[in-house]
């Protein structure tokens, strides 16, 4: 079966001595006769046990109760015996397991008898033996013995089950080992004897909560505090208490302390079996005859300073957590943790202090202090801080006044923490509020605060001038509101912004359904344009068809009758006055007339003269001819430098018929012997000038001077267009066209 080494733990409120360290047996009957026994050892154990919780005094598993035969491994095969300390301790917990054979010589340097265990030291190490046999007795202190078992693993480091033992006489115990500080908090001293040296800051007999056996120590070495659970070996507990303030030498067997739950190193916590207490230095009797000393000057050289050394420090009290305080020494900072309760002190109070100092923060503290009050006054004036003085632990336990603006604000269990940011530095600033305290001020608030500088883990020599702090308030009315946060806070902001944005969606929507109705829309009426264009080109196409028709039936028809009738007429032989001849000149004219207009009927309805130069070049050669034929001469002027643009057919045909009859009307009635033709474009309109050098009209040129200008009107009309005269009796006359091409 296992047994297990002795142990304290916490299970279900109530302490338990536990045993982790296992010892194979050879018989099973004798496992069972073990397993009975250790089962009854642990129940009376259990019963007589006070409860303390968070506390395993050997660090063994718990759940490693006495359990059935057959747990350990003791197939050993052909593993090699292992004859010192050393190569016990070297095994791996699974190569501990497997009961690696072990004869051991050493003496006994710690004795655990009400559970069979003890501790056997060599020239190598120490180890932890369970004599799981209740027959053979527990060797004494200081013997030599030679021990035979097989090894196995326990829940910090190997230990040896014994089965066999024999006493070579009396033995020389070790010198006990002075530990450094790395040794007592890594473990590597387990089992060994030590002596430990330093300041009892407290010492509790039977502290509420532990095993009779066992007191509490609280002792200050040259490295560090640390807390001691003692087994006082033959020692009187009653006045355990005397040791406090006085440097003393602790000897014993030390063991580690585990975390019951995690099983690691409880850092700064060990365990011993104290086998004596030498007094170095006494107590003093008057706590406050240490060396008295400024704040400015714990950090100065003293040949006389050491760790066991405490000093008194005057100061005023700024402000307090619990038994820490924060004091003021003229223009320093101190701090002091008291080392008794019950104590009243408030903020304001004058005060001794008596302590050890400190000096790894940014600044200094003096530990397991002792206070008197000596007096009252009004706390002095703070400090105005810039942002540019705000990383610096100078500052460390002063009163200071920093303006910033509220960034957050929340209530933690202690107290009310306000974030203020002030330049480009945030810090915290913490307020104890009462109930009736005024609400705090809002967010986004310019603040000024007056409260104790408190650098949080600020090491000057390490982090410089970058240590993050705390700005302690001791009541609201170290808070003064500078200004109101404006209108527009942040969640004023974002709402706004969310309106916006959801405006900005639905006006989005909107205007894409917008779109696409429009897009709709439109499809609609380009549709309807579409078959409206097509009804308007059918109807221009009729149109022109019309006039077309018109002017064959006008130029054509009335030709073709006419030339009927003179063919008629001059093949009668009869008619009087009438030669032949004459009439067949009149139908070979009226047949060239007949062409001439059929031309221009064809040369109107033909695309490929719908522009601007076409139509000039046409009508330039047309009144050429014409005036030829009637003996007068023609000059052209701004044909050449005219643009070529689009002129519809049926704007050139009604140009060409108002041209057409502004030159017939030069040959029938001016009697020039001139013309000159004129064509410039004024935007976008042409103007056609006709000019002769005849003898000019008499009197009115106006609508009722002739149909010919009244025909001149109408024609231009349709086209948009107008004209002008101007005429001198012998002067001759100046017709202007001014047409739209489009």
């Amino acid at each position: 079966m296992q047994h297990r080494r002795i142990a304290l733990g916490i299970r279900s409120g109530r302490f338990h001595f536990l045993a982790g360290r296992f010892v194979p047996t050879a018989v099973l009957c004798f496992n069972l006769f073990l397993a009975v026994t250790v089962v009854a050892a642990d129940a009376t154990a259990t019963n007589a046990a006070d409860s303390k919780p968070g506390i395993n005094y050997w660090g063994e598993d718990p759940e490693a109760a006495a359990v059935m035969a057959g747990a350990v491994n003791t197939d050993t095969g052909a593993l090699p015996e292992l004859t010192t300390v050393d190569e016990v301790l070297r095994l791996k917990p699974e190569e501990a397991q497997r009961g690696y054979p072990v004869n051991l010589r050493g003496v006994v340097t710690c004795v655990v008898e009400e559970h069979h265990a003890f501790i056997v030291q060599d020239e190598t190490h120490a180890v932890f033996v369970i004599n799981a046999s209740s027959a053979t007795p527990s060797p004494k202190r200081g013997e030599l013995l030679e021990v035979q078992g097989k090894s196995d693993k326990g829940t910090f480091a190997p230990l040896v089950r014994m089965s066999r033992q024999r006493n070579l006489g009396a033995g020389t115990l070790p010198e006990p080992v002075q530990p450094t500080w790395d040794q007592l908090l890594n473990g590597s001293l387990d089992d060994q004897q030590v002596e430990i040296r330093g300041v009892v800051e407290e010492a509790l007999p039977r502290p509420a909560g532990y095993p009779p056996q066992w007191s509490k120590m609280t002792l200050r070495t040259t490295e560090g505090a640390l807390w001691v659970d003692v087994w006082l070996v033959g020692t009187n507990f009653e006045h355990l208490e005397n040791y406090e303030d006085a440097v003393v030498r602790l000897r014993g067997c030390l063991f580690v302390a585990l975390d019951p739950d995690t099983h690691q190193l409880d850092l700064g916590h060990v365990r011993m079996y104290v086998d004596s207490i030498a007094v170095d230095q006494p107590a003093p009797a008057d706590e406050f005859s240490a060396p008295r000393k400024r704040a400015a000057e714990l950090t100065l050289f003293d040949p006389q300073a050491n760790a066991f050394q405490r000093v008194t420090v005057s100061g005023q009290i700024l402000h307090m957590i619990g038994r820490d305080y924060f004091m003021l020494d003229g223009t320093n900072g101190v701090r002091f943790t008291l080392r008794q309760p019950g104590i009243k002190l408030h903020t304001g109070d004058l005060v001794d202090v008596v302590g050890y100092p400190e000096l790894s923060g940014a600044a200094p503290h003096l530990r397991c202090a002792v206070a008197r009050k000596t007096g009252y006054d009004s706390l002095p004036g703070p400090r105005n801080l810039s942002p540019d003085d705000l990383p610096n632990a100078m500052f460390d336990s002063t009163r200071v006044r920093i303006e910033g603006w509220l960034v957050s604000s929340r209530a933690t269990p202690t107290n009310e923490a306000l974030e203020v940011q002030t330049g480009s530095w945030r810090f915290m600033a913490r307020a104890k509020m009462k109930n009736a305290a005024p609400p705090l001020p809002p967010i986004g608030s310019r603040l000024a605060l007056v409260g104790v500088y408190a650098v949080q883990g600020g090491n000057p020599l390490l982090n410089g001038n970058v240590a993050p702090f705390d700005l302690l308030l001791h009541s609201p009315a170290d808070i003064q509101v500078l200004s109101k946060p404006s209108w527009w806070t942040l969640p004023r902001l974002l709402m706004a912004v969310g309106m916006l944005v959801c405006a900005l969606v639905l006006s989005v929507l909107w205007i894409t359904q917008l779109h696409r109705q429009v897009e709709e829309r439109t499809a609609e009426l380009v549709t309807q344009i579409h078959s409206r264009q097509r009804v308007e080109n059918q109807r221009a196409m009729e149109q022109e068809r019309a006039r077309i028709a018109q002017d064959l039936h006008d130029e054509l028809g009335s030709g073709i009758t006419e030339i009927s009738m003179l063919a008629t007429v001059a093949g009668s032989a009869s008619a009087p006055g009438n030669g032949q001849g004459g009439h067949l000149e009149e139908i070979d004219d009226r047949a060239r007339r007949m062409v001439t207009a059929l031309d221009e009927i064809v040369w109107a309805m033909n695309p490929k003269h719908d522009s601007l130069m076409s139509l000039v070049s046409y009508s330039c050669l047309y009144a050429d001819r014409l005036l030829k034929l009637a003996n007068i001469a023609c000059q052209l002027k701004g044909a050449v430098d005219l643009p070529d643009r689009s002129v519809s057919s049926v704007h050139r045909h009604e140009f060409f018929l108002a041209f057409k009859e502004a030159i017939t009307n030069v040959i029938r009635h001016s009697g020039a012997t001139e013309v000159r033709l004129g064509f410039r474009l004024i935007g976008n309109r042409l103007r056609l000038s006709i000019a002769d050098n005849g003898h000019g009209l008499a009197g009115d040129t106006g609508p009722r001077s002739g149909n010919g200008l009244v025909n001149l009107r109408v024609r231009l009309g349709k086209m948009g267009g107008r004209f002008e005269i101007a005429s001198q009796r012998g002067r001759g006359t100046t017709v202007r066209f001014y047409v739209p091409l489009n």
